[in-house]
C-alpha cells in the first residue's frame, strides 16, 4: 500500500484522527495533500506517530517531542538515544519527587485513619475531642485568608528554580483541567473536581505547602465531587491565580 488517508492511518496506529491532526497543527506530523485536498500518510508516518505514542508515555512535552523528531528523521538512532537520555534522567527525578509526596501524604492518611479508628462512636454531636486530625493541620486550614496589606505569616517567597516552578504549573493545569472555579472573598479560589482526583490534588497541596507556605488550602469532599480551596496574602494573589489558572490563561510567571 502507497499511502494512508488519516482514517486509516488513525485505525492502523489506534490514536484518533482528532489526535492526528492535533498532532499536524503543532508541527509534528506534516501531512502531505492529494490533488483533491486529502491528507495522505506514508508507512514512516506510521513509525512517526508509534515514536510519538512511545515519547509521550515516558511524560515528554509535545515540544520535546517535536525536537527529538527532527533528530530522529535526519541523525543516527546513536543521536537519538544522546538527546533522549537526559530528558528521561530528569522525569526520573521528577517521578521520584512525586513518589515522596504522595508517601508522604499516604503516611498522613494513616494517621488520620488511625486516631479515627481509635475514636469512640458516641451517640452524640461531634465536638473538638473528635479531631482526628493534627491540630496544626487543622490551625493552618481554618486560619481565614489575610485581606489586608500588613502580612503577618510566613515570607512571601517560593523556594523553588524557574523550572522547578514551571513543571509544578504544569502538574497543576493537569490536574485541575476542566474544573470549575469561583473567586473567593479575599482573592482566593475554590475550585470543584471530579473525586478521584484528590490523591493528585491532595500531594500538590502538600508539595506546596513545604516550598510556599504563606499559601493556604483547604480540600473538602462533598456529595459532587471534591471543593479546593485555596487562598493567599495580598502581595502573592498574582502567583496563586497563575499558579491555578486555566491552561489557556496561565502565563507561567514565577
Amino acid at each position: 500500500m502507497n499511502g494512508y488517508r488519516i482514517s486509516q492511518l488513525s485505525e492502523r496506529v489506534g490514536i484518533p484522527a482528532t489526535t492526528l491532526r492535533y498532532y499536524e497543527a503543532r508541527g509534528l506530523l506534516p501531512a502531505r495533500r492529494t490533488p483533491a485536498g486529502y491528507r495522505t500518510y506514508s508507512s514512516t508516518d506510521v513509525e512517526r506517530v508509534r515514536f510519538i505514542a512511545t515519547a509521550k508515555n515516558l511524560g515528554l512535552s509535545l515540544d520535546d517531542i517535536r525536537d527529538i523528531l527532527g533528530i530522529w528523521q535526519h541523525g543516527m538512532c546513536r543521536d537519538v538515544r544522546d538527546e533522549l537520555t537526559p530528558r528521561l534522567r530528569t522525569r526520573i527525578e521528577h517521578a521520584e519527587h512525586r513518589i515522596a509526596e504522595l508517601q508522604t501524604f499516604r503516611d498522613h492518611l494513616r494517621t488520620a485513619m488511625a486516631r479515627l479508628e481509635a475514636l469512640p462512636a458516641r451517640d452524640s454531636p461531634c465536638d473538638p475531642a473528635c479531631a482526628f486530625v493534627d491540630d496544626d493541620a487543622s490551625d493552618r486550614s481554618d486560619r481565614p485568608p489575610q485581606t489586608d496589606h500588613a502580612h503577618t505569616g510566613p515570607a512571601i517567597a517560593c523556594t523553588l528554580t524557574a523550572q522547578d516552578y514551571t513543571d509544578r504549573a504544569s502538574r497543576w493545569r493537569a490536574a485541575l483541567a476542566g474544573a470549575t472555579r469561583w473567586t473567593l472573598p479575599g482573592a482566593g479560589l475554590r475550585i470543584q473536581l471530579p473525586t478521584e482526583r484528590a490523591e493528585e490534588v491532595a500531594a500538590l497541596v502538600a508539595a506546596e505547602s513545604r516550598c510556599c507556605p504563606f499559601l493556604t488550602f483547604r480540600l473538602t469532599f462533598t456529595a459532587g465531587g471534591i471543593e479546593l480551596d485555596a487562598h493567599a496574602p495580598a502581595e502573592a494573589t498574582p502567583l496563586l491565580h497563575d499558579l491555578l489558572a486555566p491552561a489557556e490563561e496561565a502565563t507561567s510567571a514565577c
